[in-house]
């Protein structure tokens, strides 16, 4: 569990209900009833929670168990109850290659995670934990009342619990146990002594107006107050903070007011998350959350329904507790790509959050359902930086079996970026495969340039590929081989013995869009033994093959914590076994065997003839 650290500080007057509830007289009176029976009461008897928790024992209920204002509110079209949103879309629920069965069996049959099961399935918590994410070294503020108080207790935990439990949490207290606020302005002093955080959450709603009223920073600052808004403003300019903000429990169609904040102030625009709480029961909107509404371009939805803190029995409801749940996962994030800023990680959250309701971003839910399996993989085009400035497209590799079982046998681990820029790591085996070098059409085509007999020896230069390799380990695609050869024959009647040994070199030219840097010289041998009698030939030997040379690499292994990239550079010797080919002619038709020792074998047949006219 996080570790966790009390601000005291004095607050005004506010007030927070403590009741039986069965003691109202007037049931609509009780949140938790009038929230379920909004055609029986009237909106004149709303009051302004961030939250609802049920504390199980004697019969009792806590309602309102979050720090509030309470206050009438004003009645208006924009502001009436939403229309019933729509169940869940469907989404295709692609994951990596990269998840362990057993790593992910063991993150869901914890007790913290069996604790909130159908929740944290929801966000499909499972898999951030199965790739060993869970919010080190990122530092949570949760302004709230104290720890010793139901609702401060219960959000500090929802704020790192099972879906960040490394994540360090501190506590700043901006209500007393009664409920009673400190001063906006006071607020902004509390706000700018939390210099160890760059996530802040807000689960309370101080303020009784809806966002869709709020039409400038200055409207914002007199709800408030200017030192308010400067400390948050200074925080996400000198902190790169990020403000996340329960939308509220009136059901209404738009949030509270405070989540308005980004509309009117620039300054808080890629720094802001509002967030709404989603049943995970009826698959819908809760029935007590605010919508969306007029925030919906920087909305989000969360579970916040029936959720268990390990702080206590409670069974908490509200957008209070979703809040956290954003919060800790944009923990996660900072934790594994700790070079993204702000403005990239509510990106990331909004771009990967699955699709709710109407199609795209709406009114209601916002950008959709926080996913922890689509945050933590990557997303949109992968590419490979092979520099500082230049990037190469990531591919499949098809290489020649020559060089293949070299590369593959060096397990090389390689880096790769998504559209977001984040660093993933894959093994470069899983993007190679071998293929033939294809030693029938090699002796078909006879792609010899020139050669020269002097004697028993020859000079001479051809093309081979060889070295051939394309995708990210791109090279040339032919390369030139001079080779120099002893050959020599023996006579016994009808009976021809032959042989023919040859020594080469290749210089295999690089491509600028391949993660290859460079060659030294390739050195190459082939041996050959051969009979011939009476039209028939038979001979072994083995073909063209590296006996010296190396290949170099230059692949990103990471980036750092401000973002830089981390190349290693790899030299892979290129000697190998040679392949063992078999062969019987006659006349003009040969077949042959190949016995690869890398890939799989070969068998040709192919023949030649001259047709003149």
């Amino acid at each position: 569990m996080a570790a966790y650290k009390t601000f005291l500080s004095a607050f005004i007057s506010c007030a927070i209900m403590i009741a039986p509830a069965v003691a109202h007289t007037n049931k609509c009176a009780n949140d938790m009833y009038r929230l379920s029976h909004l055609d029986q009461c009237s909106d004149n008897n709303r009051l302004s929670f961030a939250t609802t928790a049920t504390i199980a024992g004697g019969g009792a209920a806590l309602i309102g168990g979050a720090i509030a204002l309470f206050g009438m509110t004003t009645n208006s079209e924009s502001d009436s109850t939403p229309t019933q949103p729509q169940n869940t879309k469907h989404t295709n629920n692609e994951v990596g290659n990269d998840i362990d069965y057993a790593r992910y069996a063991s993150a869901i049959n914890n007790s913290s995670y069996t604790r909130n099961n159908n929740q944290y399935n929801d966000i499909r918590l499972g898999y951030s934990l199965a790739r060993g994410f869970t919010g080190k070294n990122s530092t949570i503020a949760v302004f709230d009342s104290s720890i010793d108080t139901p609702h401060g207790n219960s959000v500090a935990h929802m704020a790192s619990d099972q879906v960040a439990p490394d994540a360090q949490v501190e506590i700043y207290e901006v209500a007393d146990k009664y409920g009673n606020f400190k001063s906006f302005y006071e607020m902004g002093d509390i706000i700018a002594s939390a210099s160890n955080a760059n996530i802040y959450n807000f689960s309370w709603s101080a303020i009784n107006s809806y966002a869709h009223e709020v039409h400038s920073r200055n409207q914002i600052e007199h709800m408030t107050d200017p030192h308010f808004i400067n400390a948050l403003t200074n925080a996400a300019s000198n902190q790169d903070a990020i403000f996340v903000w329960a939308a509220g429990n009136e059901y209404n169609f738009q949030s509270s007011s405070l989540s308005a904040m980004p509309r009117v102030i620039p300054e808080l625009n890629g720094h802001f998350v509002n967030v709404v709480a989603w049943d995970s029961q009826t698959q819908s909107l809760a029935t007590f959350s605010n919508a969306c509404g007029v925030t919906m371009n920087y909305c989000i939805t969360a579970p916040g329904t029936n959720l268990k803190s390990s702080a206590s029995n409670a069974t908490l409801d509200g957008t209070s507790f979703a809040a956290p749940i954003v919060s800790a996962a944009i923990a996660v994030i900072r934790e594994a790509f700790p070079y993204m800023k702000s403005n990239e990680i509510t990106n990331l959250l909004f771009t990967t959050a699955r699709d709710l309701g109407a199609s795209g971003v709406d009114a209601i839910y916002g950008h959709g359902m926080l996913d922890m399996e689509r945050a933590t993989r990557p997303v949109g085009t992968t590419t490979i930086p092979i520099s500082e400035s230049t990037n190469i497209a990531m591919q499949h590799s098809r290489v020649s079996s020559t060089i293949g079982n070299q590369l593959k046998s060096q397990n090389i681990k390689l880096s790769f970026v998504d559209s977001f820029g984040r660093a993933f790591e894959t093994n470069l085996n899983d993007n190679i495969t071998i293929k033939n070098r294809g030693i029938g059409f090699e002796r078909l085509s006879n792609k010899n340039i020139s050669n020269v007999k002097i004697g028993n020896i020859e000079i001479g230069f051809k093309q081979t590929d060889m070295m051939n390799a394309s995708g990210i380990l791109q090279t040339q695609s032919q390369d030139l081989l001079s080779f120099i050869g002893i050959h020599d024959e023996f006579n016994f009647g009808n009976i021809t013995l032959s042989y023919r040994t040859t020594f080469g070199s290749i210089n295999p030219k690089t491509s600028a869009e391949s993660i290859v840097s460079g060659f030294s010289n390739i050195f190459t041998s082939s041996a050959n033994i051969g009979i011939k009698y009476q039209g028939f030939e038979f001979s072994v030997g083995t073909p063209d093959t590296i006996v010296g040379g190396d290949m170099y690499l230059h692949t990103l292994s990471g980036r750092t914590a401000n973002g830089d990239y981390i190349f290693q550079n790899h030299k892979i010797d290129m000697a190998t076994r040679p392949s063992i080919e078999y062969s019987a002619s006659y006349k003009s038709v040969t077949m042959g065997f190949v016995d690869n020792p890398y890939g799989t074998d070969e068998f040709y047949i192919l023949t030649k003839a001259k047709i003149s006219f």
